[in-house]
C-alpha cells in the first residue's frame, strides 16, 4: 500500500498505537511526518511551511499543498518561530532553535537565503547591561525566546526574551519578594545585532498590573525556578514606530509607542481601554499571534484598526476545553469600542489547541484567504474571505497515554517560494536481483529543489550516455531503467527545468539493491 494511501485510512484525531506514517528516503536519512491535505475548495499558490517537532527535536520543512516534502531544513533542538518573510526585498526563511524550558527559551534565529544558507544569525548574548538570570545556572550564549522572528521594513528583527527577577506578587496572592518571568521586547539590527529597542514588562507593571492576568499564579513564583508567567509574550509586530505585542496570560493585545508607553491595551476578557465583550463568541483569551491588517486615520478621533488574533481560549490546565477559533476585531480607539468582525473554526473537525498557533493573511493576492495554524494540535487550515473552509491539513495522530499530539508545529503560514540549492541532486543507484533483466534502479531527489519538472538519466562507466527521461515526482523520484546490453558503473541525473536546469549529480556508483 502506498503511504499516501495509508495516511488517507487514518482519521485525523485517531487514538493510535500506529505511530504517523512518516516519508523515509533512500537518498538521504531524513525523516518528515507525511501530510494528509483535503482540499474542499479553491486554495491560494504557494507551498506550506511548518516546523514539525516533537518533544526533543525538530526541523523547518517545506511542503507542496497535496502533501509532498519539498525541503527539510537543519534538524536540532525544537524548532519555532518559522516562516518565510522578506529582508530588503530578498525572500527569506527564518527559524528558532536552541535551548526550551515550559513555555520559553534560549536560542538565536537563523536567517537562510533562497539557496538555504545561513546568511545572517540574530543573537542575544547577557551582558553586564543586557544581564539575563536563568531559572538554574546554566548560560547559553544566545538568549532569544521561542515565540518571534518577525522582520520589519527596516531590515531589524523583533524578538521576545525572558529573564527571571523578583517583584512583589502579593496583590495575586503570592509571595512579596516573589519571582516573575519578565517578558521583554528587543528589536535588534539583523546584520549588526545591535539592540535598537528594549521593553520590560516588570518595567512597565504600573501600567500593565498582575491582576490583569487570568493565568491563577496557584504555587508559582516561589523561586527562580519556579517563576510566576508573568506576563508571557508571544507575539511582535511593528506598524510605524509603534509595537503590537500579544500576552497570552494576559489575555490581551496592547500597543507600545516609540518611547514604551502603552497607547492602549485590548483584553479579551475584561476589556481594558476598550468595552468589556458582551458576546461570549466576542472573548478571547490564551491567544497568539496577533497583526493588523487595516489601520485609517491614525491619532484622530475617528482612528480606526483591523485587528487579527488566533484565539486559543485554552491552556494546559483547562478543564472544560473551548473551541479554538481566529477572530478578527474592529477597534476603535478614539471611542474605545471594540466590534467583532469574524469568528471561523472548522465546524466539521474543531479542535481546542492548548498552546501556539496563528492567523496568516493571505490577502498579497487579494483573495481575502487566510491560514490557521493550530500549534500544540497538528493541524491547519487555509479559508476563503467568506469564512469557508477549503482546505485542512494534519501531520500527526493523537496519543492516546498522554493526550497530546506526537508532532506539533508552533505557528504554518503559506507563502510563494522558489527554492535555489547549491547542492547537487543526490542519486542511489543499485542492481535487483537477477531475474529483472539488465534494470538498475535510480532513485533520485534534490532537497529544496521547487520547480525540476523532470529528471535525465546517463549511465555508463561514468555516467555519461542518456538512458531515459522521467517525471519528477515527490521528494524522491524513483525509476527502473532498462539499460540494455550497456555497461552501466555508475549513473549521473541532470535535473529539468526551473531556475536549477541542467544541474548534475556526482556520479553514482552502481551497487546491489540488497544493501539499499
Amino acid at each position: 500500500m502506498k503511504l499516501s494511501a495509508l495516511v488517507a485510512l487514518l482519521p485525523a484525531t485517531i487514538h493510535a498505537a500506529t505511530p504517523w506514517p512518516t516519508h523515509s528516503f533512500h537518498t538521504t536519512p531524513k525523516t518528515a511526518p507525511l501530510l494528509n491535505v483535503t482540499k474542499v475548495g479553491q486554495t491560494e499558490p504557494g507551498l506550506i511551511f511548518i516546523s514539525p517537532s516533537t518533544k526533543n527535536l525538530g526541523s523547518p520543512t517545506i511542503y507542496s499543498d497535496n502533501g509532498d516534502l519539498i525541503w527539510l531544513g537543519p534538524e536540532g533542538s525544537k524548532t519555532f518561530a518559522y516562516q518565510p518573510q522578506y529582508l530588503h526585498g530578498e525572500p527569506v526563511l527564518t527559524f528558532w532553535q536552541g535551548h526550551t524550558e515550559k513555555g520559553f527559551g534560549y536560542g538565536h534565529v537563523s536567517v537562510l537565503n533562497a539557496s538555504y544558507h545561513e546568511i545572517h544569525r540574530v543573537t542575544l548574548p547577557s551582558t553586564p547591561s543586557n544581564k539575563f538570570v536563568m531559572p538554574t545556572n546554566e548560560s547559553y550564549p544566545s538568549n532569544i525566546d521561542i515565540h518571534e522572528s518577525a522582520i520589519t521594513e527596516n531590515g531589524t528583527m523583533l524578538v521576545t526574551a525572558v529573564n527571571i527577577t523578583q517583584t512583589d506578587l502579593s496583590s495575586v496572592g503570592g509571595p512579596k519578594n516573589g519571582w516573575v518571568q519578565d517578558g521583554i521586547i528587543y528589536e535588534i539590527d539583523i546584520k549588526t545585532n545591535d539592540v535598537l529597542f528594549r521593553w520590560s514588562a516588570v518595567e512597565h507593571k504600573k501600567e500593565l498590573p498582575l491582576d490583569l492576568v487570568e493565568y491563577p499564579i496557584k504555587d508559582t513564583g516561589t523561586s527562580r525556578s519556579n517563576a510566576y508567567e508573568y506576563p508571557h509574550l508571544n507575539s511582535i509586530a511593528k506598524y510605524g514606530d509603534h509595537y503590537l505585542v500579544s500576552s497570552r496570560y494576559m489575555c490581551s493585545i496592547f500597543l507600545i509607542d516609540k518611547n514604551g508607553d502603552i497607547v492602549w491595551l485590548f483584553h479579551g476578557q475584561q476589556g481594558g481601554t476598550f468595552n468589556a465583550p458582551t458576546n461570549p463568541d466576542a472573548k478571547f483569551c490564551y491567544q497568539h499571534d496577533a497583526r493588523i491588517h487595516r489601520h485609517l486615520n491614525a491619532g484622530q478621533k475617528n482612528e480606526s484598526l483591523l485587528l487579527s488574533l488566533h484565539n486559543n481560549a485554552n491552556v494546559e490546565s483547562t478543564t472544560h476545553k473551548k473551541t479554538t477559533t481566529d477572530q478578527r476585531f474592529m477597534l476603535y480607539p478614539g471611542n474605545k469600542t471594540a466590534t467583532l468582525v469574524s469568528r471561523t473554526f472548522d465546524k466539521e473537525q474543531p479542535i481546542s489547541a492548548v498552546s501556539q498557533g496563528n492567523y496568516q493573511s493571505l490577502a498579497r493576492n487579494g483573495s481575502g484567504h487566510y491560514l490557521a495554524g493550530h500549534g500544540s494540535v497538528a493541524k491547519f487550515e487555509e479559508y476563503d474571505a467568506s469564512g469557508k473552509l477549503v482546505m485542512r491539513g494534519w501531520f500527526s495522530n493523537l496519543n492516546a497515554t498522554t493526550g497530546t499530539y506526537t508532532q506539533t508545529s508552533y505557528r504554518a503560514y503559506r507563502a510563494q517560494w522558489t527554492g535555489k540549492p547549491s547542492s547537487v541532486p543526490d542519486v542511489v543507484a543499485c542492481k535487483p536481483a537477477r531475474g529483472e533483466g539488465n534494470k538498475v534502479q535510480v532513485y533520485v531527489s534534490w532537497n529544496g529543489a521547487t520547480d525540476v519538472a523532470e529528471w535525465k538519466i546517463l549511465g555508463g562507466s561514468k555516467g555519461e550516455k542518456v538512458l531515459d527521461l522521467v517525471e519528477k515526482k515527490g521528494f524522491e523520484t524513483s525509476v527502473s531503467v532498462d539499460v540494455g546490453f550497456e555497461k552501466v558503473d555508475a549513473i549521473v541525473v541532470e535535473a529539468l527545468g526551473g531556475v536549477g536546469d541542467g544541474a548534475r549529480s556526482k556520479p553514482a556508483r552502481v551497487g546491489s539493491c540488497s544493501s539499499v
